[in-house]
């Protein structure tokens, strides 16, 4: 019993020892250090090295960040014109694949063609999506020089000047980029493609080519 009480009272008696260190440690790290002028110009020539690299290390840094975004974006257009150049003239099979489908619904009996035909169309498709690639829904939109082509002007009843009203062709897009434009046909209006139309273009049929 005597050898427990020992040991309770070393126990607590130890953090008062422990803060009676820690004290004295404050206080020695507070006292004034004397330096000679020789050992202060060092100390001072130290610190504006030091400046000096951390200021170049913190330049190198942002520049290899900076370099790697710009590989990353030349990567990505590198990728992207590739693509394309590979898959632009595989697009026509599209066109094919909609005139033999166009065709084989006009024939009587033929609905196992179609079906087929469908099925083809879709694993094309499909195939495209994998690459990111996909057609564009350009009917019922106002009418873009950048991802439409005009191919014809119809005067079209309850619907906007310049609204795209049929699709002649499809088009494609790689994420925001447009491989190839959409031919369409485009709600009459007074201007198309920027170009204002001519007294002699307001004719009074219902649909006139553009030139």
């Amino acid at each position: 019993m005597v050898g427990e009480e020992s040991y309770v009272n070393d126990a607590a008696g130890e953090p008062e020892e422990q803060s009676g260190q820690a004290a004295q440690e404050v206080v020695a790290a507070h006292e004034l250090v004397k330096l000679s002028y020789a050992e202060y110009e060092e100390l001072k020539t130290l610190a504006e090295e030091r400046d000096y690299y951390l200021k170049r290390l913190q330049r190198a840094v942002a520049d290899y960040q900076n370099l790697q975004k710009r590989m990353d974006r030349f990567r990505e257009a590198a990728y992207e014109a590739t693509l394309r150049s590979l898959i632009a003239p595989l697009l026509p099979i599209a066109d094919s694949l909609a005139r033999a489908l166009d065709a084989a619904q006009k024939v009587e009996g033929a609905q196992d063609i179609v079906e087929g035909l469908r099925l083809v169309e879709k694993e094309f498709y499909g195939a495209l999506e994998t690459f990111g690639i996909r057609p564009m829904q350009v009917v019922g939109q106002p009418f873009d020089p950048h991802c439409h082509e005009a191919a014809i002007q119809e005067d079209v009843a309850g619907v906007a000047p310049n609204t795209v009203v049929r699709e002649l062709k499809r088009g494609f897009v790689l994420g925001d980029a447009v491989i190839r434009p959409s031919q369409v046909v485009v709600a009459r209006g007074r201007q198309v493609q920027g170009q204002t139309e001519s007294p002699a273009a307001k004719q009074p049929e219902s649909t006139s080519e553009l030139p």
